[in-house]
């Protein structure tokens, strides 16, 4: 913990996994930082072309509750949440909290992809034993060219990435205290760590267990000689009717069974934007659902 006048700035690693933060009033955190920023001025070839509304980058004005992660683990991380809580003087208190790294497109792989766009994905979206990464308030920088350069086949050869980072609003109270917490971590292997305030795990798992009833009422509905649109009326039945926009998982109080139920939901309306596609017929999307039962999901656990 560190004190720069009266705000104090805290950070919640997870060491016993191998998740270190490095706060800026460590002797370490210049060094780190100028290799990092060193890194986003002379991109390598191949690296992913962002917009530059889109590109990371280091701000200033998040440095004070910034921290350096370091991932000192054996295994890549797929997967991260990170939380910022405030204090502020009066006493009250709010959070503001970021996925860095999304896990779905590694660990929940229900979504088709070749072994050459997995290998492009991986080398650009995990974070690799060794490597470090900035995280602060306006999102993430850093890569793992700090540990090896991109091999031929995991450099960008063409399209624009579109992401960006969520900074929080400016509080009208003065803060007096600032944490950073690591709160939801995947490993490559489906390990997780991490108090998990955001019931990220939950989520994960409720997401794999509709995907796979889903593909289940698919795979019976066509081997009962069932017609494409049976099929898809079929699941309806267990999804819902689409939603007009996406259900949120986030509710601390949610049981399991609503949290798969939510999950259902959100695949009924992935269906839904799927079927308006004009190039996309009902016996595509039946196929597509059905090879969700061949997909590999690693032993999703806890640490």
């Amino acid at each position: 913990m560190w004190e720069d006048g009266v705000v104090k700035f805290v950070c919640e690693d997870l060491p016993q996994h191998g998740l270190v933060l490095v706060p800026p009033a460590s002797e370490d955190y210049a060094t780190l930082l100028a290799d990092i920023q060193n890194r986003l001025e002379r991109r390598v070839e191949g690296s992913p072309p962002f917009p530059e509304k889109f590109r990371p980058r280091i701000v200033a004005e998040d440095g004070a509750t910034s921290a350096i992660l370091l991932n000192r683990s054996a295994k890549g991380i797929a997967g991260l949440q990170a939380v910022w809580r405030f204090e502020t003087e009066t006493g009250r208190s709010f959070r503001h909290s970021i996925g860095m790294l999304s896990a779905k497109r590694l660990l929940i792989p229900f979504e088709p992809a070749s072994d050459a766009a997995l290998k492009l994905y991986r080398y650009w979206n995990v974070i690799f034993p060794g490597s470090k990464r900035y995280l602060a308030e306006s999102g993430m920088a850093g890569d793992n060219t700090d540990v090896r350069p991109p091999d031929e086949d995991e450099k960008w050869r063409s399209g624009i990435i579109v992401g960006g980072s969520r900074g929080g609003g400016d509080p009208v109270e003065a803060i007096r205290r600032v944490t950073l917490a690591l709160d939801a971590v995947f490993f490559e292997d489906g390990e997780f760590a991490g108090p998990d305030g955001e019931r990220i795990f939950d989520q994960t798992v409720a997401d794999v267990e509709a995907h796979r009833i889903v593909a289940r009422i698919a795979r019976d509905g066509h081997h009962e000689g069932l017609t494409p649109a049976q099929v898809l009326a079929a699941i309806e039945k267990v999804t819902g009717v689409a939603p007009e926009r996406p259900p949120s998982f986030r509710n601390a109080g949610v049981t399991a069974g609503e949290m798969r139920a939510a999950a259902l939901q959100n695949i009924a309306y992935q269906l839904a934007m799927r079927r308006r596609l004009p190039q996309a017929s009902q016996e595509q999307i039946v196929f597509g659902i059905m090879s969700w039962g061949d997909a590999v999901v690693p032993n999703l656990r806890k640490g």
